[in-house]
């Protein structure tokens, strides 16, 4: 009887022959065309390879690059079996020219901003005007630029021209060609169960920048949507500014509960607990924002939009517009993203202002870990530039925002997970260590930008967007969001610093401030506040949503959501 062994026998040979076959034509292919494959894995993979190693994430950078260059060779190997000769020569032509594009605009990013190509940078391009082109072509694009690309362009060609053509001795060949596959086939292993996703969409500069596009072409119709419904016109009431700087620093995922100033147990605001031991700040004790998201707190921190309003916040008229209808240059610097779903209310917002400066084109969902320090040349820039009249300055940090590691540089590495008092295994304390650390070089962030301000007639407001759980309590959470509210998610700092020139010249408004430092707030009033400090009024301001006016009503509740922050939320 045969009981079936014929056939698995013949299956058996089958599968040997068929992987014998795949493995003759992978050899012949790696044989015959290993100049193209090495130049095509250049090309398309440098870039990347250079931002992994800036990075540090030098596994990831091996173990893709030996999966990528396996799939060359799969993808060659595939091609000569479909094409003729002639025909495979055009299209690996087509293919290293192409490539060579990519490789040419990618390492100028790369070169210039430190970044590959992402959709901020895309949507830069799209919303680029002839004359900004021309700008940037002049400032960015000099003869050494030029020079590099036609070096580059005569090496890889000459590369080209003699890698075609290499030859190594048939063993050797072999030996390499094994060794190689299984190295590719072990990385492809690896990565794939683990960063598939970014294998498949971001390992490519033709995926980044189809990617890129696409979302920065969504960003950007989301953005016009709302550019275009927003009220510029501003009928002014009042206008009696006389203040010649005001400095709006905007922090990012701030919880003053975490902060030595608010009393917490270890010393991160050295700057700060400074200043105030000097009289210089005044640190309010009872603040919230209005949500826990950046998008949601910044459509109402520079409107008139609040929790009691009935329209869309973009229908109210913004900060921004009425301080530049006062006759006020209005400076926007962010170490945020320059567009995106998380950034168009922030684009908005500089778009209107006088002049605006990232320190990175960058989309929401990408983050370069880029140090908020980098705003100081962008100050010192707008400080050149400033209007001898008034000035209006919003710089917008990234201050304690996730991943808090990269919100520091080494030097600021102060704290230790053995420095944690909270009751949470040594992983967590490790992060909450990070995340005060943050806070600590935050503290150093805001001090330098209130130094280039010491000398002049200033008045420096510091607040960020909201606040951030950070496992208190021994809790579960890290982060913040809209739903389940914490205390920590929206329990901000608010501080105020103003020069001798400001204090001399104006004592009544610091009196005023330092009156109302015990008082209950929500940020979404802010806008008011800010407009009685600069004696400027329209028909929306209101003196019962300014804390330093007499006439502010401390008996508002304080929703966040659908609860009663006093009632509900507070010290829980």
């Amino acid at each position: 009887m045969n009981d079936g062994g014929e056939p698995r026998s013949m299956e058996q040979n089958g599968i040997k022959n068929a992987s014998r076959r795949l493995w003759e034509a992978i050899e012949e292919t790696f044989a015959e065309h290993t100049g193209f494959l090495f130049l095509l894995f250049f090309l398309n993979y440098f870039t990347m390879a250079w931002s992994l190693a800036l990075k540090g994430e030098l596994l990831l950078l091996v173990s893709c690059g030996l999966a990528l260059f396996f799939c060359f060779v799969l993808l060659t190997a595939a091609l000569r079996r479909l094409l003729s000769d002639a025909w495979l020569s055009r299209v690996k032509t087509v293919m290293l020219f192409v490539s060579f594009l990519m490789f040419v605009m990618e390492s100028f990013v790369m070169h210039t901003y430190k970044a590959l190509i992402g959709a901020g940078i895309v949507n830069s391009v799209l919303e680029t005007n002839r004359k900004e082109a021309v700008e940037f072509l002049q400032m960015y694009v000099t003869w050494r630029e030029l020079a590099a690309v036609v070096i580059a362009g005569a090496v890889i060609f000459c590369a080209w021209r003699r890698l075609r053509n290499i030859s190594f001795p048939d063993r050797f060949k072999r030996l390499l060609c094994k060794g190689m596959m299984a190295a590719g086939v072990i990385s492809l292993a690896y990565v794939l169960p683990y960063y598939s996703e970014f294998f498949a969409c971001e390992l490519l500069p033709a995926a980044r920048i189809v990617g890129a596009t696409s979302l920065a072409v969504e960003n950007a119709i989301a953005y016009h949507r709302l550019a275009d419904a927003i009220d510029t016109k501003i009928e002014l009431t009042e206008n009696n500014s006389e203040i010649k700087n005001i400095v709006f620093i905007l922090g990012e995922s701030t919880n003053r509960n975490h902060m030595h100033l608010y009393g917490y147990y270890l010393p991160n605001t050295p700057y700060l607990d400074e200043l105030q031991a000097k009289g210089e700040i005044i640190a309010y004790s009872d603040v919230i924002s209005p949500h826990s998201t950046t998008v949601e707190v910044l459509s109402e921190l520079f409107t008139f939009c609040d929790y009691e309003s009935d329209k869309p916040w973009y229908e109210y008229h913004n900060l921004i517009d009425v301080l530049n209808a006062a006759g006020y240059r209005t400076h926007w610097l962010s170490n945020q993203e320059s567009s995106g779903m998380w950034g168009n209310v922030a684009q908005l917002y500089a778009n209107h202002s006088t002049m605006h400066k990232f320190t990175r084109l960058r989309d929401s969902l990408e983050d370069s870990g880029i140090l908020d320090e980098e705003l100081f040349p962008l100050l010192d820039e707008a400080l050149a530039d400033a209007s001898p009249d008034r000035n209006f300055y919003v710089l917008h940090l990234m201050g304690g925002h996730g991943l808090y590691y990269n919100r520091y540089p080494y030097a600021f590495h102060k704290f230790k997970a053995e420095d944690i008092r909270l009751q949470i295994g040594e992983r967590y304390r490790e992060i909450v260590a990070q995340y005060d650390n943050a806070l600590y070089y935050n503290d150093y962030i805001v001090s330098e930008i209130i130094n280039r301000f010491r000398d002049k007639e200033a008045l420096v407001i510091y607040v960020p967007d909201h606040g951030e759980a950070v496992y208190d309590e021994g809790g579960s959470i890290a982060g913040h969001l809209e739903e389940n509210p914490d205390r920590h998610m929206i329990e901000i700092p608010l501080i105020f610093w103003a020069s001798r020139k400001f204090r001399d010249k104006y004592p009544e408004k610091w009196e005023a401030i330092e009156d109302a430092a015990d008082r209950p707030y929500r940020t979404d009033d802010m806008i008011h506040t800010l407009m009685e400090l600069a004696d400027i009024k329209t028909e929306e301001w209101n003196p019962t949503k300014s804390i330093i006016n007499d006439d502010f009503d401390a008996s508002r509740p304080r929703f966040f959501g659908e609860e009663n922050y006093d009632m509900q939320i507070k010290g829980k």
